[in-house]
């Protein structure tokens, strides 16, 4: 009915008030855990079997840049399964970039002179800022030593920046040398050998920690990654140190810095990593199982999302399963129960949330609170969420996207550069049949103002397509829980 799913540029969607969302979700696999898996079997040792792939642009360009590096990507027997042969560092011999990709049947990137080492080609994170950050690490730190790679992009990631990682890169001895923003991408790369020691200092994302983690657990040995300053989004470097684990990487965590002291973390990293005995498979992404629960939340029904520590895990790897309890202050009745997430009710009160930890949760929780103000009694207070502070360098600036689609409601917005805060009209507000809202192309965006239409009759999204970055099909399955779908046109 809509293709993949939001149809092309120009052409509105949306959802309309209707019916309470009742049903199972299986959300698409977490392509931040994806990513993870993949980068991490290129370069362990053997050959890892993955499962649960989802079919979203982020994962599919991470598998065509390790096969661009000369790793092996192989089918194996079912959509979203993939047995991946590792290509370790440790030498002019081994890791990526270490023979020319022909030598692997794949197609061959152009071949240039760059000073007295021959130049790999191109290689293309797309709009991908973990595969960005993940990549710019393992092509300057696991390749053939001297190998020269260019590394460039694609839409909005041509405009975001990782300083904290191309310092602590070249303070290690990499050459790096940047073709568009400081900091940013494209970028082109020399690789060295193995750093015992790395330091990373004030991150803007938990993504510079964890890639410098991956690049020094590949080797044999012991090496230290030191972090000085607070780490952003930390339950998603967490969720990478677990990866290395399945991978055979001993990491040893310090505790937590005393108060008042200095807040330098030194992490521990042993490897080599090693190919698991047993197939891995991808947890369904907590992000996008978010995303429905709210929209049962919305509507006053109940979604159970499914598959939550699966692949062999006691528990769920992703921070975000902490939308239950998000969902919780706000009055909603949610749950964690045998690897499902529930919610459903509605939104009973307003909620005061620290979303430093889970910043992807703030679009779906932005548009819940909208949909509490709607309804909200003059005079109560506004939600605000806080911690935020990563959200302005996201594929857009998203706390001013949010603010603006919400506002343009008739509802109370107020912002800073690390809060949102939304609450009910001060005073009257003119009423508007008609709301085009703009995502710049998010992702995120999309999904979350797609969600106020189910609060809100009118409420269209001007551009559905950058859904395809993570959940093509999203529109489709909120229709089977029993969403209204609409055009600009109507239903």
């Amino acid at each position: 009915m809509h293709g993949r799913d939001g149809g092309a540029r120009g052409a509105p969607i949306g959802f309309e008030p209707g019916p309470p969302l009742t049903g199972v979700l299986r959300a698409p696999g977490s392509k931040s855990l994806a990513q993870r898996y993949i980068l991490a079997a290129s370069l362990a040792h053997g050959s890892t079997r993955l499962g649960g792939l989802p079919a979203g642009d982020d994962v599919a360009a991470t598998l065509a840049l390790v096969r661009a590096a000369g790793v092996q990507v192989d089918a194996a027997g079912g959509p979203g399964a993939v047995r991946i042969a590792g290509r370790p560092p440790g030498g002019l011999a081994s890791g990526w970039l270490a023979v020319d990709v022909r030598e692997r049947g794949a197609p061959a990137p152009p071949i240039r002179e760059h000073g007295e080492h021959a130049e790999h080609g191109q290689y293309n994170a797309g709009e991908s800022g973990t595969l960005a950050r993940f990549a710019s690490a393992l092509l300057a730190l696991c390749a053939r030593p001297g190998a020269v790679a260019r590394l460039g992009g694609a839409g909005t990631l041509l405009a975001r920046r990782s300083p904290a990682l191309f310092r602590a890169l070249s303070d290690a001895g990499a050459g790096v040398a940047f073709e568009g923003l400081p900091g940013g991408w494209p970028v082109r790369l020399t690789a060295i050998g193995p750093p015992s020691w790395l330091d990373l200092v004030d991150p803007t994302s938990s993504q510079e920690a964890s890639a410098l983690a991956l690049a020094l657990a590949a080797y044999p040995g012991q090496s230290t990654l030191r972090i000085t300053g607070e780490l952003p989004s930390a339950p998603y470097f967490s969720m990478t140190l677990a990866v290395l684990e399945r991978f055979g990487a001993v990491v040893r965590e310090p505790r937590a810095p005393d108060p008042g002291t200095a807040r330098t973390l030194k992490i521990a990293l042993k490897g080599p990593l090693e190919a698991p005995r047993d197939p891995l498979t991808v947890e369904p992404d907590a992000s996008s199982a978010a995303i429905a629960l709210v929209a049962a939340c919305i509507s006053g029904g109940e979604v159970r999302a499914s598959g939550f520590g699966a692949g062999g895990a006691a528990r769920p790897l992703q921070g975000d399963v902490r939308i239950v309890d998000h969902l919780a202050a706000f009055g909603c009745a949610a749950r964690m129960e045998a690897g499902m997430l529930i919610a459903g009710g509605t939104p009973r009160r307003p909620a005061e949330l620290d979303l430093r930890g889970e910043p992807d949760l703030a679009p779906p929780l932005a548009a819940l609170a909208a949909a509490r103000a709607l309804v909200a009694p003059a005079g109560e207070r506004p939600t605000r969420l806080f911690g935020l502070h990563t959200l302005p360098g996201k594929e857009s600036s998203r706390i001013e996207v949010l603010a603006r689609g919400i506002a343009a409601l008739g509802l109370h917005v107020h912002t800073t550069s690390a809060s949102l805060e939304i609450g009910p009209a001060q005073g009257a507000a003119d009423r508007v049949d008609r709301v085009d809202l703009d995502a710049a192309g998010d992702h995120r965006m999309v999904f979350a103002f797609a969600l106020l239409g189910l609060a809100r009759r009118g409420i269209r999204v001007v551009d559905s397509a950058p859904i395809a970055k993570s959940w093509g099909t999203f529109f489709h399955d909120l229709e089977r829980l029993g969403a209204h779908v609409a055009r600009r046109d109507g239903v």
